[in-house]
């Protein structure tokens, strides 16, 4: 069985293919993870990889309520626990910044949300105040791009202070960096817009300030080619992807790709050839989906995400064939115990 095998990624070797997908959950009040994080991660330890839900960068940067950040010295202390604690159970867990740009509103922060072109989203956002359209951000000029960019290393740095494995990228589901790359969202003109080269300038930039503070393989970007989310989309996405994770090639350790399918295919068959370096695959794969892949040589590891929900000890369940527990997606983003923490 493929999946149990172990692999080397980068300088991080993992005991097995099995990755916990990036999920959030809504159960860090006030933007720093609580003990039942330490709880619910350390439940999983054994996959081979974890990648913690999205983390917000900075307070502007957060999408939804009660997700955690990494910008604070408390924050970054609250990580640590849960390092520890999977560290303590023999686990692997890297941390995936994130930054919502458009896709957040001025109720979560007091500020208007920063995008690279003034388009606002089309449709609504639950906010702590209700209901609210989006609106359309603000654009930043290339000295505050930067600053974006200094953000997000920022953030690397907490995260080494917190004790995780690595760091993440998130550059996908129409977040800050996803809406750099994608034509669709990126109407600039200047050096950080116009081509391929210049809409993928920001992530290049970000890649290199992240990697000042760490090993370069120990930096990963989600990528989601065939994503569609809140209006963002490119005119040519095999083109787009390819060519930017052949830009990535030696840059970063891993790329994770959303594998929504384009054009009925899924991105990993080109995108694998094109990277030249591990590749981890998520997007709706059951156990002989990741098998098939792996075999094919479309991906080197697999990410779960529901069914990690309710398996805490899907490595096991997968090495046994015993049964998996169904997620109930109603505990989804409730808050409290139920759906995160009362699985054997």
């Amino acid at each position: 069985m493929r999946l149990l095998e172990p692999f080397a990624l980068g300088t991080l070797s993992v005991p097995n293919r099995v990755v916990m997908a990036p999920m959030t959950r809504n159960r860090s009040p006030g933007g720093t993870v609580t003990p039942w994080a330490v709880e619910h991660y350390a439940a999983r330890a054994s996959a081979g990889l974890l990648i913690t839900e999205s983390v917000n960068v900075s307070a502007r940067g957060q999408s939804t309520p009660d997700t955690p950040g990494l910008y604070t010295r408390a924050q970054a202390e609250a990580w640590r626990a849960v390092t520890d604690a999977v560290h303590h159970r023999d686990g692997r867990i890297v941390a995936q910044l994130a930054h919502a740009g458009r896709l957040t509103h001025s109720d979560y922060h007091g500020q208007v949300p920063v995008a690279p072109s003034a388009l606002a989203p089309g449709g609504f956002i639950r906010t702590p105040k209700g209901t609210r359209t989006y609106e359309v951000p603000e654009v930043p000029d290339e000295a505050g791009v930067r600053t974006l960019v200094n953000e997000f290393a920022a953030s690397a740095r907490w995260a080494v202070d917190a004790g995780f494995d690595g760091v993440e990228l998130h550059g996908a589901h129409g977040f800050l960096i996803d809406q750099f790359l994608q034509s669709r969202t990126n109407l600039r003109t200047d050096g950080y817009g116009g081509d391929r080269a210049g809409r993928r300038r920001f992530l290049i930039e970000t890649v290199a300030a992240v990697a000042e503070l760490w090993p370069w393989d120990r930096v990963g970007v989600t990528l989601s080619p065939g994503g569609n989310h809140k209006g963002i989309g490119d005119d040519d996405p095999r083109t787009t992807f390819t060519e930017l994770v052949q830009a990535l090639a030696g840059r970063v350790g891993w790329v994770h790709c959303a594998d929504i399918p384009v054009a009925d295919q899924r991105p990993s068959e080109w995108l694998k050839p094109a990277f030249r370096g591990p590749v981890i695959v998520s997007e709706g794969y059951t156990q002989e989906a990741a098998e098939e892949a792996l075999a094919a040589g479309h991906a080197d590891l697999v990410a779960f995400g529901r069914a990690f929900t309710a398996n805490p000890d899907l490595v096991e369940k997968f090495r046994t064939g015993a049964p998996l527990a169904h997620a109930d997606s109603r505990t989804f983003y409730t808050g409290g115990r139920d759906g995160y923490l009362d699985f054997p």
